[in-house]
């Protein structure tokens, strides 16, 4: 990969990419939770409609994880087997452990069959379109994570980057029009999410070249966001259908940029909570995909009232603090074994 590649020391724009990456991390994982929170409403318009556009922090996880790929591949170089494994050994342990324990519960219930608990462990059965799993986001993630070498290979020798990234659109759309008849658009989740990692290599890219957001930069961000919100209008108004996906990946870059700086302007305090719960995050999301699937088996334990206020906030207290012991737990037991293995 040539010689390392340092990050530049600047501060604003892309750099707050990085510099607040865990942040926002625990900002998007938070949106998340609340776009989870299927029966709850704020019963205020506005708030509602966030609320409701939360499945978008998953595009900013999708963003910021493909700019972290790009960072590590052109600092670190290596051989690929050194690659894949780092990035197994940040999810795979994790996901093994929640899934693993709730697909033994589910099959004690006689809910799934050992089939289908060894489908869900082996992360396969997204592709495969496997009855009674659950959580499309891990295998996408691990699929992105295949693409990134080959990718940012074909995007660095691209000496028009913006331009590779921008055909990421329609090349995307056209993929996901193309699983249709082929009927594999059970993939969608990931298919649509192709303009955002391209945007996160991009991203990635600018972060090490030192790139400032110029105005021209900040201008074709609004532009792009523009494109968004008008394919918003126009399917609200049911002129055509299109993913919503290719609206936020239309606002991504730009909304990512504002939350960093917004992240910059907070206080120490609220910005260690944010990093905390970004450098749990993927723990939390384990555990509250199970807490959202298990809404009906729960609420009649905690539920106060039609709004389900009371519930929610204990449950996704506990989520957060089980998700910071599994993670720190993990943490423990992967530092010790690379002690042993330096021993």
């Amino acid at each position: 990969m040539g010689d390392p590649v340092t990050i530049s020391s600047r501060t604003g724009g892309y750099q707050n990419l990085s510099r607040f990456r865990g942040e926002l991390m625990g900002l998007a994982m938070l949106w998340v939770m609340l776009f989870h929170a299927y029966p709850f409403r704020f019963q205020v318009r506005i708030l509602d409609e966030i609320k409701s556009a939360g499945f978008a922090g998953v595009d900013v996880f999708i963003l910021l994880s493909a700019m972290g790929l790009y960072v590590s591949i052109r600092r670190t170089g290596g051989p690929l087997r050194d690659f894949y494994s780092r990035r197994a050994a940040r999810i795979l342990p994790a996901f093994w452990l929640v899934v693993g324990v709730y697909s033994l519960w589910l099959r004690l219930q006689g809910r799934i069959s050992l089939t289908v608990a060894a489908w869900s462990m082996s992360t396969l059965y997204y592709w495969f379109h496997v009855p009674g799993t659950f959580n499309w986001y891990v295998p996408a993630l691990l699929a992105f994570y295949l693409l990134t070498p080959l990718y940012v290979r074909i995007f660095d020798r691209c000496p028009r980057k913006e331009w590779m990234t921008a055909a990421m659109f329609p090349l995307a759309y056209g993929v996901y029009r193309l699983t249709i008849p082929l009927g594999i658009n059970y993939t969608e989740d990931f298919v649509n999410r192709l303009p955002a990692f391209a945007l996160g290599i991009l991203a990635g890219y600018y972060l090490l070249e030192g790139r400032r957001l110029t105005a021209r930069h900040a201008l074709t961000w609004g532009l792009l966001a523009l494109c968004g919100i008008s394919l918003e209008v126009l399917r609200r108004l049911h002129v055509f259908y299109i993913s919503p996906c290719y609206v936020i990946a239309g606002v991504l870059m730009g909304f990512c940029l504002l939350a960093a700086k917004g992240i910059s302007r907070l206080g120490e305090g609220p910005r260690r909570i944010l990093r905390l719960l970004g450098s749990c995050s993927l723990e939390i999301y384990l555990l509250n995909v199970i807490i959202t699937r298990e809404f009906n088996t729960l609420a009649p334990l905690l539920d106060r009232g039609p709004r389900h206020l009371f519930y929610y906030a204990v449950v996704y207290t506990l989520n957060i603090l089980l998700a910071l012991l599994l993670h720190r737990g993990i943490e423990a037991v992967r530092s010790r074994w690379k002690k042993r293995a330096a021993a």
